[in-house]
């Protein structure tokens, strides 16, 4: 039985994994189009200011399964379900029994004039880093499209090098996802202080070059901002084009069912390039976040191999940072307003926050700026939908853990006792 994964990433090392735990015997071929081996995605803006080596971000070789057949710098062209084969480059091909599609996600640039010239950037892939790394040797001034998690990371990353970062955001607030307006005030005052400039409510009107190279960006407004490089950060779209040589069934993302099998029975799907559900709303949504991608290619992996695992989807918003030294733990629905049976509790003190978000008897949203030690207990509460409201009290009370939890619930306490 040869199982072949497309992507190197969390979702397919996870499935990689989970196939080896349940099939010891397995033939196992990991196909990556990037030259580097497996690494931790999240890390890569420390590789920009050194910060973290190369060596400091590859995944450890005791969480690689053995014999794994790992192909770097391999493109998987064309899928041919019929006959079970993959075209590799120009002509090679691939047989399968089983395969999994984790090919991910790119970052999406916007049509705005210039974008797509010399000197500007992405960051999605440890290259990636690598270039801008090189690209601001020199530099004196850096604009960063999109102050969400990737484009502030890159900001303090290159404020490291002394360089002069401006981050500018078509919405109101930075991290605007992850971030309610109170938690970005709190961050808006940690950006300042280590001299990021931000700039909301603006965008890209152009980028400019003169003999290829960025020599300023021009705002929607007409004003003009100094750059020597500009990075871009406003998002990423699944890469579908393996699938849809295939053709299996794609919308925004791949399309699976709960056990993360395609429309070809053969061939399952994880992480980035999937669309899911969300697990709170059960509205269809593409995850871009790594924790979400490992579970997903730990139960595909296994459903591969003969398992018969479920998936009940993902959230849509679970994010750690830390941006100038701040932590910040942002889990579920976090943006909802209160009324129609939704009720928020909001405490603030200095650089410490703690937001939660209920649905009648259910937490649906968690923020935790600077204090994050029992983040996983409530991420665990809004995971299980558990009815939280013999325990509200205890919930918003600065000593909760889950031991209320457990004394609240006889079901819980009896599968601890069992477990023990």
């Amino acid at each position: 039985m040869r199982t072949v994964i497309v992507g190197a990433s969390a979702a397919g090392m996870a499935a990689a994994e989970a196939v080896r735990k349940r099939d010891p015997n397995a033939e196992i071929v990991m196909l990556s189009d990037e030259n580097h081996p497996p690494y931790y995605r999240p890390l890569i803006p420390y590789l920009i200011y050194k910060e973290k080596t190369g060596e400091d971000i590859l995944r450890q070789a005791r969480l690689t399964p053995s014999n794994l057949d790992l192909r770097l710098g391999v493109h998987s062209a064309h899928l041919d379900p019929k006959n079970h084969t993959l075209t590799l480059g120009q002509d090679d091909i691939l047989s399968y029994d089983r395969l999994l599609i984790a090919t991910g996600a790119s970052p999406v640039r916007p049509e705005i004039s210039g974008l797509e010239g010399p000197g500007v950037f992405t960051l999605r892939t440890w290259a990636d880093a690598d270039a801008i790394a090189e690209a601001a040797i020199g530099a004196k001034h850096v604009v960063i499209l999109g102050a969400g998690r990737i484009g502030m990371k890159s900001a303090f990353a290159l404020r490291h090098l002394g360089i002069q970062v401006a981050v500018v955001e078509l919405l109101k607030r930075i991290v605007p996802q992850q971030l309610d307006e109170e938690s970005a005030a709190i961050f808006a005052g940690t950006v300042a202080e280590a001299g990021i400039k931000t700039i909301l409510g603006q965008t890209f009107k152009t980028v400019n070059h003169k003999d290829n190279k960025v020599t300023s960006v021009t705002l929607d407004d007409g004003s003009e901002l100094k750059a020597d490089l500009v990075i871009v950060g406003v998002g990423v779209r699944a890469n579908l084009e393996l699938a849809a040589s295939g053709g299996l069934r794609v919308q925004h993302g791949l399309l699976v069912d709960e056990h993360l099998q395609t429309s070809e029975a053969h061939i399952f799907a994880a992480g980035d390039v999937v669309e899911t559900k969300d697990i709170l709303s059960g509205a269809s949504i593409v995850s871009g976040i790594w924790t979400n991608a490992a579970d997903m290619g730990r139960i595909a992996g296994d459903n591969m191999a003969g398992g018969s695992s479920t998936y009940e989807g993902a959230f849509s918003l679970l994010n750690a940072m830390e941006l100038g030294g701040l932590p910040v733990v942002s889990v579920g629905d976090v943006q909802a307003k209160p009324g129609d049976g939704i009720e928020v509790f909001a405490e603030r003190r200095g650089q410490t926050y703690r937001k939660l978000v209920f649905r009648r008897d259910r937490l649906i949203g968690l923020i935790l700026v600077g204090q994050i030690e029992r983040a996983g207990i409530y991420q665990t509460l809004i995971r299980e939908k558990a009815d939280v409201s013999p325990l509200r009290r205890e919930l918003v009370g600065p000593r909760f853990h889950y031991g209320h939890y457990i004394l609240s619930n006889p079901g819980i306490t009896d599968r601890y006792v069992m477990a023990g």
